[in-house]
């Protein structure tokens, strides 16, 4: 994420921001290298074992090998251009396969089904030699590139959507 970052002048959310809000970034590029940089990003974190194990249970027919996105990040952006450099950026990373891109940025996405929210969400996998060393060269990430306006979408429709995901039972 952070190559991908710096390539494209992504953002991170600012984890020294009071109440860690999504609409609060920092430029990668203005943070590498400093002492406190890897601190001061509010990392994405795993997906719960809990939500694993609902997920799995209900949508996959309690097939673990369905889980695809238990490591996930994001990388915000203030321009188109430089969301599709990073995207450009991943595309030609000899260390990734990239499985399937979800482009919700594009005019024919509905995006009143996500309360207006928009994001390209990309399942890819990690083939780095360090990756094989550990096994996890088959193991699916989600990386969600999005435009800084559309980050504070996202946090106030987390609980809604929540709520909808599990009404629905998915």
């Amino acid at each position: 994420l952070k190559e991908w970052a710096e390539l494209s002048q992504g953002f991170f959310c600012d984890g020294f921001v009071e109440g860690h809000s999504l609409s609060s970034f920092v430029k990668w590029n203005d943070l590498k290298g400093g002492v406190d940089a890897e601190r001061r990003v509010k990392w994405t974190p795993m997906k719960r074992h809990a939500r694993c194990i609902e997920k799995m249970l209900r949508s996959y027919d309690n097939d673990p090998s369905r889980l695809l996105d238990i490591s996930r990040g994001s990388i915000a952006f203030e321009t188109l251009a430089d969301l599709s450099a990073c995207l450009d950026a991943i595309w030609a990373d000899e260390d990734v396969v990239v499985s399937l891109v979800k482009n919700r940025m594009s005019a024919s996405f509905d995006a009143s089904e996500t309360g207006g929210y928009r994001d390209v969400s990309i399942k890819l996998r990690l083939v780095s030699p360090q990756a094989r060393a550990l096994g996890a060269e088959l193991h699916v990430c989600e990386v969600q590139l999005l435009m800084k306006c559309f980050a504070s979408l996202r946090s106030e429709n987390d609980i809604r959507y929540a709520r909808a995901r599990d009404t629905r039972g998915s």
